[in-house]
């Protein structure tokens, strides 16, 4: 079984031939690291001790191929944050049972529609309860989302943390949260909570910290489940090291195992980030004072993260074993000064034509892609 995608890049026959086929740039996933990530998840949730569910935030990469081997498990439910998301779900065979619902800021066309497809919302400020009670049949359950009230993230960059910033209900509005359920005639049956993008195991000490708020909480306003949202994550940078399933789990147990509910999470990047690959084909290699530059057919408008997010993807010669010969700054095909992929990348001796892979890029790359500049979206296809 492969631990990641990225392990068939070296010797990469299979990749070139499909890429060339089918045309770059071209994201191609796997099914089998979904369906490793999901049993490293299962087994480590299990360990808490209490009932669970697992919803995948399909927001991360709602390929159908990715959504029919999620559905295939059997017990692993959708994370939408959008009517649209939750009609896809629903395509894909998912019930309004499995789907659990985070959304920020809705409309009240948001609403309307959460509350016809009957999946559970979680809601977090006053206006959204209010209006959501207005909408929704009498009695409708939700959650209500809490602010951490830790910044923890992705190498602690603001962008990638959700404590003390625009998401959630800090301890001492929960009062009135629950108040303006009432007035609104619905029912709270779950508290949520979701601490950032891809943390760190440094930042277990703020994750427990967390958690310690949720069960604090928790035992204050009895709820049928508490769901801890996502945060695992995958090794972006040599530096790196994300939290593990393993450490994660403990600390759920630590927290919330003695609560007497059901714990939830919403893992999106750990289950398929490292199931995808971005290829795309150099089309210029030229050497500017002493940077020497690698065009390749892609831009920001295929994959963000480098450029939005400060997230570079490790890039690799599609089917070259060749040691490391120059070092390159690799760029797309959008007129921005930001659509740099990666800077300084040793690769060996890249030539026009050649396929480069960028990876691990199953999460948040296709689902976030665009048509700017009218360059057209990726290509897209899935491994078995």
């Amino acid at each position: 079984m492969l631990r990641n995608l990225a392990d068939r890049i070296e010797w990469g026959e299979s990749l070139s031939a499909l890429a060339r086929r089918m045309g770059t740039p071209l994201y191609i996933y796997d099914a089998e690291v979904v369906r490793d990530r999901l049993a490293e998840l299962r087994h480590g949730i299990s360990c808490v001790g209490r009932p669970w569910h697992i919803h995948y935030a399909m927001k991360a990469n709602r390929h159908p191929g990715i959504l029919r081997a999620v559905r295939a498990e059997g017990d692993i439910g959708i994370d939408a944050s959008s009517p649209r998301e939750i009609a896809l779900a629903l395509d894909a065979g998912f019930t309004p049972d499995e789907i659990s619902v985070t959304s920020s800021m809705p409309s009240d066309r948001d609403l309307t529609e959460f509350a016809r497809a009957g999946a559970h919302v979680n809601l977090d400020t006053l206006s959204s309860i209010r209006r959501y009670g207005a909408l929704a049949p009498p009695g409708s359950r939700i959650g209500l989302r809490l602010d951490p009230e830790v910044a923890i993230g992705w190498r602690g960059d603001s962008r990638m943390a959700y404590g003390k910033g625009k998401f959630g209900f800090d301890e001492p509005a929960v009062a009135a949260a629950l108040d303006a359920a009432r007035a609104a005639g619905l029912e709270v049956d779950t508290l949520h909570m979701h601490c950032g993008w891809n943390i760190d195991a440094s930042a277990i000490d703020g994750f427990e910290a967390a958690l310690a708020l949720l069960a604090r909480i928790a035992r204050q306003v009895p709820v049928r489940t508490v769901n801890v949202g996502g945060g695992l994550g995958v090794r972006f940078l040599p530096g790196d090291q994300p939290l593990s399933p393993r450490a994660w789990a403990g600390a759920l147990r630590r927290h919330l195992g003695g609560l007497d509910c059901a714990i939830a999470c919403e893992p999106g990047t750990f289950v398929v980030a490292e199931a995808g690959v971005l290829i795309v084909e150099v089309n210029t290699v030229e050497q500017r004072r002493d940077t020497v530059w690698v065009g390749v057919d892609a831009g920001h408008n295929i994959n963000p993260l480098a450029a939005h997010y400060g997230v570079p993807l490790r890039i690799a010669a599609v089917g070259r074993v060749a040691e490391p010969a120059r070092r390159y700054t690799v760029a797309g095909n959008i007129n921005e000064a930001i659509d740099i992929f990666a800077r300084d990348v040793a690769l060996p001796e890249i030539r026009e034509g050649d396929l480069l892979a960028l990876f691990p890029a199953g999460a948040y790359g296709s689902s976030m892609a665009s048509d700017h500049c009218l360059r057209g979206r990726p290509n897209e296809a899935m491994l078995a």
